[in-house]
């Protein structure tokens, strides 16, 4: 339960943005007060302060985001259970005219249960004035009539609510059929009293109200108390917790005894508390931090969520960022961010600026105040129930280390499109996450295979374990083959410095870099650079010729990997003609392969299948032979 603890703990120490909207990815979040939920509201109704209606209003999808009053009967409600929320809730509820414009019978029992609740915070010692106000209102029956009046439900002939807008209908079909999912009688209403000063809040943004309704709330409603097993003190136990935790419409739980059926526990327990008891403070805190959490800075694919956060302050750097997304950190911001506008980030540039990060971690965690770092997966295997598939309590120290080791090591040349300027750039250093799945596996590629993918790459990056050696041996056969990249959207050049980039984090040890290293006498390296020649050598040939044809090493790719003495004396023999028309300018070619074949002993001229290093001596020597293209602006370029 020392995941409950922690974030119990983060909602304490940002208890300061509870109940105040933020922007974040295009969407509106807050951290939730205890006892609230959050619900997506279609229809806003103005009061005035003597309880009488003053307006109504579709309210569009960016601006519906309502916090709601709620009990745990409410906050968990299913099915034909009658649990009413306080203040806003659905027409359903809210209206005691709903029955009158066509509302299913079975449902009359809902306005009284809410009305009840309502009248007894209006009538409680310290209500506030606007719960007095809603309640005045609400009691009058007339929330339907009134939202037809304003034209916000249109009705037929009958006096009743058109389920659907009629297709041979020639006016424009109203906001509120295009908002609500089903019949508009299903839609969310929210109240609001005229204000009497520009700084009154909203109700749905009201702290003093959210306050009001807390302290209501403990002294109205009794509850069990009991040992809680996650603070250790004697307290107001639930055993009703939190869902829509990843989304909106995500309801499984982490903590879960519904019992009632199936019979789990029958026979260990004769009661839920006797497995766990949870205080209900601690639970409501940690279920909305993470919650909160996840919406502001959490990464998601298919079902997967992944969020990592800070104790002390929540913000810290992603896992699965790239080089070019992590140059956005604090840590960076005075140096890798002015020198990547200046010039080029070469290899060496971003492995100095790493280093100077490395070195001043301590200095940044002390500015930020912050000491530890969980990271953690959430996933659910059925619509009911999630789980906690990766956890991780790190020092912030140790975090920090480990995300500059991974994109230190594992690093190759990227390519990018910036969006400011839509230009394509490159840079050494790490890809995210997200391009690692879509190399391995494809963009094609089931998200359930994907999200797999992170979670097995999370121990290699926080816990620098080393890389599985089956994503490897996958995206090495994906490269083999060229052509297969032919009618796809995929790059194979992109995918090629993706899989270099995970070769190089695999033989860190054995200090491979992206420049060329011309001492470097590992066999698989030597064939690599031999089909790094070839290869440019050829494409520059095509080019003058204007010919768009594949190149030998390209045709011959996947059979050099598993024959390359074989396979190299037929691409030797494709090459002889060119060498034989001196007007190719291709000398320096050929004295270039001639130097590489003398590097590979008799032992090592073998058709043993090449491994994966191989890849990187291909790139980095096509890459050496292009940058001296660049330098010296012709072919005729000197060793």
């Amino acid at each position: 339960m020392s995941w409950m603890q922690q974030l119990a703990d983060v909602y304490k120490r940002n208890e300061s943005h509870v109940g105040k909207f933020e922007e974040r990815r295009n969407q509106r979040i807050t951290l939730l007060p205890v006892s609230h939920v959050m619900q997506s509201a279609q229809i806003e109704i103005l009061i005035t302060l003597d309880g009488e209606f003053k307006s109504a209003k579709v309210v569009d999808k960016e601006n519906s985001r309502t916090i709601v009053p709620a009990t745990t009967d409410s906050a968990n409600r299913s099915g034909a259970k009658i649990a009413p929320h306080y203040i806003h809730d659905k027409l359903q509820y809210v209206a005691g005219d709903f029955l009158d414009f066509g509302g299913p019978k079975k449902q009359k029992e809902h306005f009284d249960v809410y009305c009840k609740q309502m009248k007894k915070w209006a009538g409680s010692v310290n209500a506030p004035q606007k719960i007095k106000t809603i309640y005045s209102y609400i009691s009058k029956g007339n929330v339907i009539h009134d939202l037809v009046n304003e034209s916000i439900l249109p009705i037929d002939e009958n006096q009743q609510v058109l389920d659907k807008w009629p297709n041979d209908q020639k006016d424009e079909k109203p906001e509120i059929y295009k908002l609500v999912p089903g019949s508009p009688l299903s839609a969310f209403v929210r109240f609001d009293v005229l204000h009497e000063s520009p700084e009154d809040p909203v109700v749905w943004e009201d702290r003093n109200l959210f306050d009001n309704f807390i302290d209501f709330l403990e002294g109205t409603y009794e509850q069990e108390r009991g040992l809680c097993y996650v603070t250790g003190e004697y307290t107001t136990v639930t055993t009703q917790h939190g869902s829509r935790i990843r989304n909106a419409g995500d309801m499984a739980k982490l903590i879960s005894a519904n019992d009632s059926s199936g019979y789990t526990y029958r026979g260990r327990f004769a009661e839920a508390t006797e497995a766990v008891q949870v205080g209900y403070d601690v639970s409501q805190k940690s279920h909305h931090a993470l919650r909160w959490l996840i919406q502001r800075q959490g990464t998601y694919i298919d079902s997967r969520y992944f969020v990592s956060f800070g104790l002390e302050q929540p913000d810290v750097p992603d896992p699965f960022d790239s080089t070019s997304e992590l140059m956005d950190e604090d840590l960076f911001s005075e140096s890798l961010q002015k020198l990547g506008e200046e010039q080029a980030l070469t290899e060496d540039l971003v492995s100095e600026e790493l280093n100077k990060a490395l070195q001043g971690v301590n200095h940044h965690l002390n500015k930020e105040n912050l000491d530890h770092i969980i990271v953690m997966a959430l996933d659910a295997a059925t619509s009911g129930r999630l789980a906690i598939v990766y956890y991780q309590q790190i020092r912030a120290y140790l975090f920090y280390k480990a995300i500059l080791e991974w994109h230190k090591s594992c690093r190759w040349l990227q390519t990018y499109n910036e969006e400011s300027t839509n230009r394509l750039k490159s840079y050494v250093g790490t890809p995210s996450t997200y391009r690692i799945a879509e190399a391995v596996y494809g963009s094609k590629a089931d998200s359930r295979i994907k999200k797999d993918l992170y979670t097995r790459l999370l121990p290699c990056i926080i816990e620098q374990k080393p890389i599985p050696k089956d994503i490897l041996r996958i995206i090495f056969n994906r490269v083999k083959n060229p052509f297969s990249f032919t009618n796809s959207n995929e790059s194979w050049q992109a995918t090629l410095h993706i899989a270099c980039a995970l070769i190089n984090k695999q033989y860190e040890s054995e200090g491979y870099t992206v420049a060329l290293q011309k001492d470097n006498h590992s066999r698989d390296y030597l064939f690599g650079r031999l089909l790094g020649i070839a290869e440019v050598m050829e494409r520059r040939v095509l080019e003058k010729r204007d010919e768009k044809r594949a190149t030998n090493a390209t045709r011959y790719f996947n059979a050099f990997t598993q024959h390359p003495a074989r396979t190299w004396m037929v691409i030797r023999k494709q090459l002889s003609h060119y060498f034989q028309n001196s007007s190719d300018n291709i000398g320096y070619y050929a004295m270039l392969l001639q130097q590489v074949e003398n590097k590979l002993n008799t032992e090592q001229m073998t058709d043993d299948s090449l491994k994966p290093v191989f890849l990187l001596g291909y790139s980095s020597q096509i890459q050496d032979l292009y940058t001296k293209k660049e330098e010296n602006n012709n072919d005729g370029i000197k060793a």
